[in-house]
Parts: C-alpha cells; sequence; structure tokens
C-alpha cells in the first residue's frame, strides 16, 4: 500500500466549525480512519506500553488543533504534521518519566519502537525528525493498522487467522507452520494471499474514508 490517508480540506473545516462537545459523522469518519493508525505509530516510536496513553493526548490536542485552524494544507502534508505530533508526545512522556528517574515504567537504555534500534535516552536526545522522514514508518502504521481491522474484525475462520500470524507476522517459516497447522505449503501460501488482498482493500477504505 503506497499512499496514505488524505484527509480532505472539507473535512478538516467541517471539523473546525462544530460547537465546542458537539459530535458528528465527521469526527467519527476521522476517528475511525486515524486512530489505528496513530496507535500503530506511537508504537513503532514509542512502545507499546505507551501507546494507548499517546492516542489519547494527540487525539485530545487534535481537537484543539483542528478547531482552532492550527493546521493548514500549507503546513505539509496532513500525515506528516499529525506524525510529528506523535513523535512529540513520545517523547514528553519518556521526558516526564526521567524527570521522575526511579519511578520510570522503562528503564532509560532500553531499546525502544518498532525496530529497537534506539533506546529511550537516545530517542529523547534525537533532533526532531523531518517530515520526509516519517512517511516509511507512517506507512507501516497504516498497513499495520489495517491488518489488525482485517484479522479482528472481518469474517475470517479461527484457524486461517492463526495460520496467518504464524507466518505473516511471527515470521514462521512456510514448512513449519504448514506442519504445525496440519495443511500442505500451497495452503499456507494461498491463506497468506487471501488475506493480504482484504488487508489492501482495507488500506485502501482508510483513504478513501479520509478524502471525503
Amino acid at each position: 500500500m503506497g499512499s496514505f490517508p488524505v484527509t480532505s480540506v472539507t473535512l478538516i473545516a467541517k471539523i473546525k466549525n462544530l460547537a465546542p462537545g458537539e459530535d458528528s459523522a465527521e469526527w467519527v469518519r476521522f476517528w475511525d480512519t486515524y486512530q489505528g493508525a496513530i496507535r500503530q505509530f506511537a508504537a513503532f516510536k514509542g512502545g507499546e506500553e505507551h501507546a494507548d496513553d499517546v492516542v489519547m493526548q494527540v487525539l485530545a490536542r487534535l481537537v484543539d488543533v483542528l478547531r482552532e485552524g492550527r493546521y493548514s494544507p500549507e503546513k505539509g502534508k496532513f500525515h506528516s504534521y499529525l506524525a510529528t505530533m506523535i513523535v512529540n508526545e513520545v517523547r514528553m512522556m519518556h521526558r516526564s518519566e526521567t524527570v521522575r528517574g526511579g519511578d520510570r515504567t522503562v528503564p532509560i537504555d532500553t531499546p525502544i519502537g518498532g525496530d529497537r534500534s534506539k533506546t529511550v535516552a537516545e530517542m529523547i536526545a534525537a533532533p526532531a525528525p523531518a517530515a520526509d522522514a516519517l512517511d516509511d514508518d507512517w506507512r507501516r502504521a497504516v498497513l499495520a493498522s489495517a491488518r489488525e481491522h482485517v484479522l479482528m474484525h472481518t469474517a475470517i475462520s479461527d484457524r486461517d487467522r492463526q495460520i496467518y500470524r504464524a507466518y505473516a507476522v511471527e515470521g514462521g517459516s512456510i514448512d513449519a507452520v504448514a506442519r504445525k497447522f496440519g495443511v500442505s505449503r500451497n495452503n499456507v501460501s494461498k491463506i497468506k494471499s487471501r488475506i493480504e488482498k482484504r488487508i489492501v482493500a482495507a488500506g485502501q477504505r482508510m483513504i478513501a474514508n479520509a478524502a471525503m
């Protein structure tokens, strides 16, 4: 999936014009489109242990950002703006734990994020990433969000779901997965292909819903 959710100017304008506390189809669409990707991106950047808290903080900030008109297309792609907000929130969360010292839930020298290539200390100290540098991680987040939606909320048998996770998510060899579940290598490949077509379709729907 090579593109990203595109938030239309019309959708942002509708959110901006909502009265305080007013709910609407626009907020529902925005939430449905972005919350999964925000959580996945937060987990990639800051670890699973803080991902849910980051989602809540970022969405709370977005309410003010969008209603007060602080984002405009002139500031760049919305997903880049959003990704930068997430990175900043992850850093603030870890900085606040560093100040508390012994109370840290994650030690300062713990490798963190999706690729485990940085420690918490290195992540805090790193310069702010350029918007373009965030694109690959955002693409991964959108794809991971679509994958979890398909696996958890669509009609897939438990066996096929387990086979897909063992092979495509956990990285088991096709031979090992086939032996474990008592199916042929060909069946493992077909299950993977069938589910990944659904994942691509789910990602495309995310993009279409955001752009309405």
